[in-house]
């Protein structure tokens, strides 16, 4: 090997320090970029991390919804209705409400409750675990074997969720006719009464589509008008002392409609005309129950409402049951569901059944007994055997389509649509009247200067007793 000089060693030193030197600042560099590396990627990952728990979020978000919905918890968007602080209106924690001024409504009770006074919780927020309360339980007196039966018992859960849809109306109708028998005033025009009455239904029942809400116009018949009559736009009907006004509001949920009525009279003369119809009812709910013969029933109801009488300024009246209005069976989306139950004597031998639901109504009278069509009409529904082929014209198939889908089978009022696209439907209204697509159900009175009390509840047939739903502290 060749021997170098000191000269060439000290540069090959000098030079290999400076490559190494090159080589380590290479790897410094290449240290940096890779922790930038890492640090982007870092970042990134963070990145992809938020946006992942965000997507998370939004999916676990969208579920609860989806959830909320199936349970029947969503918003609500009728509160903003209900402003009490507002209006100055105090809120307290007491059930009790003094309805003296009421005759023959009783008051409500100071009991245990979550609902505020004036309302401020629907009724999921009432009831969060779904434990609505149950009816009034009756044995049937002839089969009382009924009530311990196994077989019977097992049948009977079968029809869980329909039972349990009507004790959820049924409370939704204490709740909202609590508070019209608080708002229900002489002085008042009817047509604000009855937007408030409503109003307060969609709040409590959180109104939703068809899946729950009304299930017919609020009835606020006046003295010798019996049924069917609610105010349109621009009646100026005002409510006062002496009348007599049935008032007739359902409740629906998942279409198991709640039929329930009771009469707002404020002047003593009418007690024995509003105790004819309290009792006559609660004498035919009675005498309902499974192979009880409708005829029967009917006999039992015009003996008690026949038993009455009632002095009108001086003069006697001897009062008499509405010949042709009866009670009737409720189903889903039917608030008449095929069979009528008389209130008067009738040579009908049909039978109830198990597990039928039925509302049974009454209407005593000063006047002949008997019902005919007056005045403008403002109930209507459609007929669901129509043949709906006929309809013509793209607007009339707007509205019966809109119809369809917001009603259904269930009874509507007129003055519904005027805050819609269908505001001026008269004659489109009269169209589907003449083609028999909608059935117009025009108010039904008695002869005029006659009053008309009414009162009613809504029960089932169960396979082990019978169930009344609709029972509060008022009636």
């Amino acid at each position: 090997m060749e021997k170098k000089s000191i000269d060439d060693l000290l540069d090959y030193i000098e030079n290999d320090e400076k490559k190494n030197k090159k080589d380590d600042n290479k790897e410094d560099k290449k240290e940096e970029n890779e922790k930038e590396d890492q640090k982007v990627e870092n970042e990134n990952g963070e990145e992809k991390k938020k946006k992942k728990k965000k997507h998370h979020h939004k999916k676990k978000h969208n579920n609860e919804e989806k959830k909320n919905e199936i349970d029947g918890i969503r918003p609500n968007p009728y509160r903003d209705l209900f402003n009490w602080k507002e209006k100055g209106i105090e809120i307290n924690n007491s059930r009790f409400q003094d309805n003296s001024e009421l005759r023959l409504i009783g008051n409500w009770e100071e009991k245990p409750w979550t609902q505020t006074n004036y309302p401020t919780k629907d009724i999921d927020e009432l009831f969060p675990n779904k434990d609505w309360p149950v009816g009034i339980i009756e044995e049937y007196s002839n089969q009382i074997w009924r009530s311990n039966d196994k077989e019977k018992m097992e049948l009977e859960k079968l029809r869980e969720y329909d039972i349990l849809s009507f004790r959820k109306g049924a409370e939704c109708h204490r709740q909202i006719r609590k508070y019209a028998q608080r708002i229900f005033r002489p002085g008042k025009k009817l047509l604000d009464l009855c937007i408030e009455l409503e109003n307060m239904l969609k709040f409590i029942t959180n109104y939703h589509g068809i899946d729950c809400g009304q299930s017919f116009p609020t009835g606020c018949s006046l003295n010798h008008v019996a049924a069917h009559y609610t105010p349109n736009a621009g009646d100026d009907t005002v409510l006062q002392y002496d009348d007599v006004c049935k008032l007739d509001f359902g409740t629906h949920i998942n279409g198991f409609v709640i039929d329930t009525a009771f009469t707002v009279a404020f002047n003593p003369t009418y007690d024995n005309l509003l105790k004819a119809t309290k009792e006559a009812t609660n004498t035919g709910i009675k005498l309902a129950g499974i192979d009880a013969r409708l005829g029967e029933i009917g006999a039992g109801i015009q003996e008690v409402i026949e038993s009455y009488e009632v002095e009108i300024k001086g003069k006697t009246y001897k009062l008499k049951p509405i010949k042709n209005l009866c009670g009737h069976t409720v189903g889903q989306y039917k608030v008449h569901a095929g069979k009528s139950v008389p209130i008067v004597k009738r040579d009908d031998n049909t039978k109830m059944e198990e597990n039928e639901m039925y509302a049974i109504e009454t209407f005593a009278s000063t006047g002949k007994g008997y019902v005919r069509e007056e005045g403008e009409c403002s109930h209507y529904m459609l007929d669901e055997y129509a043949s709906v082929e006929k309809i013509r014209g793209e607007k009339l198939k707007a509205l019966y389509k809109y119809l369809y889908g917001k009603y259904n089978t269930l009874a509507w009022a007129r003055r519904w649509l005027d805050d819609t696209d269908f505001k001026n439907i008269s004659l489109s209204l009269r169209q589907l009247i003449d083609q028999g697509i909608v059935q117009p159900y025009p108010p039904l009175a008695d002869v005029e200067g006659s009053y008309v009390s009414q009162f009613e509840h809504t029960f089932m047939l169960k396979p082990t007793h019978k169930e009344i739903f609709t029972v509060g502290d008022d009636y």
